[in-house]
């Protein structure tokens, strides 16, 4: 079935069907209606527990989502305070596993709200964004100039909040990375986790499924894409953890029977991590 992308009154069709990328083998996909009207085509790999789009949104077509996105109202892109702190919680999980300020690579950096919170905190932070609107949004908001390519210096710390499930070429960009690391130094990543309870209990309506979400990892398939890269000592921290709302539950005890079902079922599962949506992961260099 053929799709096309609409964003912001252009058309974008798809063209490019993959393979999963840790094994080559081809899985069917199924076509899921995502946030803003969009539209995302995900096939499952349950051998490398991953999960991907295809075919995939081409590049001009996330090109323009990422700078319509950037440019619009949304309280996602515009609510500067929200952001601020939520950086200021990001940088904890920094100080968690490197005490001591450093030089910080901030890849795509977003409205630079982690970029500020880390030049405040006293590291030496850089940040690397391609959306133009972006960009301009970091000027504006938190005062920070993003580069949109990759400086030729070395980092004690690399983060990545939200970025490896938009990247065309995960294992590419990573190992790229890799070689911007000092020995020693410390790769920080976020991204949803597929193997968590909301998934599985939202379905086709879980949030995560995003026109740009280009990969769905699992902790062992971002593991093993990061091994590949080149890190070792990967690890999930041990943060975001949750269940079913006691008050929801309360006031409506049918979706509770069926939350908790489907809580306890994925910490079954997986017990380290079936109750984290978004998960945290660090390696090294």
């Amino acid at each position: 079935m053929s799709m096309v992308d609409v964003i912001d009154g252009a058309s974008y069709p798809r063209l490019d069907p993959i393979a999963c990328p840790l094994c080559g083998k081809q899985s069917p996909a199924r076509v899921i209606a995502a946030r803003f009207g969009m539209l995302t085509s995900v096939a499952e790999c349950p051998a490398c527990r991953l999960a991907y789009q295809t075919p995939r949104p081409s590049e001009e077509a996330s090109r323009a989502y990422m700078n319509w996105r950037w440019s619009s109202g949304d309280s996602y892109v515009t609510d500067s305070e929200n952001k601020r702190r939520a950086a200021r919680g990001k940088l904890t999980h920094v100080q968690e596993v490197r005490p001591l300020p450093g030089r910080l690579l901030d890849f795509g950096a977003g409205s630079g709200a982690f970029v500020r919170a880390s030049l405040d905190a006293g590291w030496q932070a850089v940040g690397v964004e391609q959306s133009e609107s972006a960009i301009a949004r970091a000027r504006e908001y938190y005062g920070v100039e993003l580069q949109d390519s990759l400086p030729d210096e070395d980092f004690d710390v690399i983060t990545m909040w939200d970025v490896v499930e938009h990247l065309r070429d995960p294992l590419a960009v990573l190992r790229l990375l890799h070689g911007r690391l000092r020995r020693e130094g410390v790769l920080l990543m976020e991204t949803g986790n597929y193997e968590n309870w909301r998934r599985i209990l939202e379905g086709e309506r879980w949030s995560l499924y995003l026109l740009d979400h280009h990969f769905y990892f699992s902790p062992a398939s971002l593991e093993a894409v990061v091994t590949r890269a080149g890190f070792s000592a990967f690890r999930v921290l041990d943060v975001d953890h949750s269940a079913p709302s006691l008050r929801r539950t309360l006031t409506r005890p049918r979706w509770g029977m069926r939350a908790w079902k489907t809580y306890f079922a994925s910490k079954r599962a997986w017990p380290e991590h079936g109750d984290i949506n978004v998960m945290v992961a660090a390696a090294t260099a």
